[in-house]
């Protein structure tokens, strides 16, 4: 009788300070606004996409004018795919957010780096790259953050990926066009461009008419989507390139992006013109406000509208498939990649960083991050360079190839190293063909 009644004695104690223990929790939790009950991760990341939401500004305000911690209707979108693809379905919707804790994450990269949870279908289908990885993880952590501060999850010292071990991306360059691969294109393009303007449907006419120049446009001058998307006519000044190389490039053209895009209002430059001055010439709408990229009833063209062009099935025949590019390149390449093909191009033709990085809208350390690749080349060649010759990679090197770049310069013929170069700005095209 003495042994169990002492054993009962002992249950009794440690239930009790269990159950004090489990008040004083509770009391804690209530004191700092944590949900006792418990809610779902689910309807946390609901009520997180609900306050982004209302945060969303319209596609003509800029951030300036929107506040400080307004969005975009594209960034609210795809926050929310984020969450819904990578977030719920790692962490579970049904899980208790309260419970949550930081080290539920560590091992979340190599959940995403599997091929079952890559974004994209078919072909298109691509393993993250670690600049995606590194923007999940600041959200995921701003909405631990968030879920804290209004009760849904217990508060902690610690953080998810406080002491994450970040792992290198094997692709160390942003696919685009080699030199040789982009004469390729522009050839097979033309071909393309020739049948479509044969066609009987005036839609795909226009359509294609209107994606020959933009494709241009945006090789010389690095423009994002939706900063050409929204140029009006007022936007753009058309002026004579006094050092023109050829018919192409007799024209520089000045834009004003629009303030709700992603850098707000700035100034861009290319050697564009005469593909501006050839949509004026055939468009019905020429006014001031009109849209530069328009459709046949002067509606604005959309960033989707050319994805459309480059890999949509049906639209102007695909233009990606038409040109064989995945077969001949081995890369996706969408309409972006053209940004891209105006950054490389400019670096190789040794154009001032600073230039390069104020025409693209993002600063010098961005822009030698992000074309860290096309830096290496240059240091290459001169690492292999002998008495003045570049043989070894002869291959490779596009120095002075820069049509599109508007930056000028002169190097001797003997010598692609040589310092005497003109400081001279402008828009300049040097044959490319």
């Amino acid at each position: 009788m003495g042994k169990d009644y002492l054993f009962v004695l002992l249950t009794y104690l440690l239930l009790r300070k269990k159950a004090l223990q489990k008040v004083v929790n509770i009391m804690l939790d209530l004191d700092q606004g944590v949900d006792i009950c418990g809610s779902k991760v689910q309807k946390m990341i609901d009520e997180f996409l609900s306050k982004k939401l209302s945060n969303v500004r319209p596609e003509m305000v800029g951030k300036k004018e929107g506040g400080s911690n307004s969005i975009t209707k594209d960034r609210y979108d795809n926050i929310k795919g984020k969450l819904k693809n990578y977030f719920v379905p790692f962490i579970g919707a049904n899980t208790i957010a309260t419970n949550l804790k930081p080290k539920q994450f560590d091992e979340w990269e190599d959940w995403r780096r599997k091929e079952e949870n890559w974004a994209g279908v078919g072909k298109k289908k691509v393993e993250p790259a670690q600049s995606t990885i590194g923007d999940e993880i600041t959200l995921f952590r701003e909405v631990y953050r968030w879920g804290i501060k209004k009760g849904f999850i217990r508060p902690s010292l610690d953080l998810p990926f406080d002491d994450h071990n970040y792992m290198e991306d094997e692709q160390v360059s942003r696919d685009t066009w080699e030199l040789d691969e982009w004469n390729e294109f522009l050839k097979r393009e033309c071909d393309w461009y020739n049948l479509e303007q044969n066609s009987e449907n005036p839609v795909r006419i226009w359509d294609s008419f209107i994606a020959h120049q933009l494709i241009r446009i945006c090789a010389c001058s690095g423009l994002r989507p939706k900063e050409w998307s929204l140029l009006k006519w007022k936007d753009v000044s058309i002026f004579d390139n006094e050092v023109s190389v050829d018919e192409d490039d007799k024209l520089g053209a000045e834009m004003t992006t629009h303030p709700s895009t992603k850098t707000g209002q700035r100034q861009v430059y290319c050697t564009g013109g005469i593909y501006f001055q050839n949509i004026f010439q055939k468009t019905k709408f020429k006014s001031k406000n009109d849209w530069i990229f328009s459709d046949l009833e002067g509606n604005r063209l959309d960033p989707d509208w050319f994805s459309e062009i480059f890999n949509g099935e049906g639209k102007c025949n695909g233009l990606m498939d038409f040109t064989d590019q995945y077969k001949l390149t081995g890369k996706h390449l969408v309409p972006y990649c053209l940004r891209h093909f105006y950054a490389s191009q400019s670096i190789y033709n040794e154009i001032p960083e600073d230039i390069v990085a104020d025409n693209m809208g993002i600063t010098s350390t961005r822009l030698k991050r992000s074309y860290k690749k096309c830096y290496n080349r240059l240091c290459t060649r001169r690492l292999f360079s002998k008495t003045g010759s570049q043989v070894p990679i002869k291959q490779m090197r596009t120095l002075g190839t820069g049509q599109y770049a508007f930056f000028t310069r002169t190097i001797k013929q003997k010598d692609p190293f040589s310092s005497e170069k003109s400081r001279k700005l402008g828009l300049s095209l040097s044959a490319l063909k």
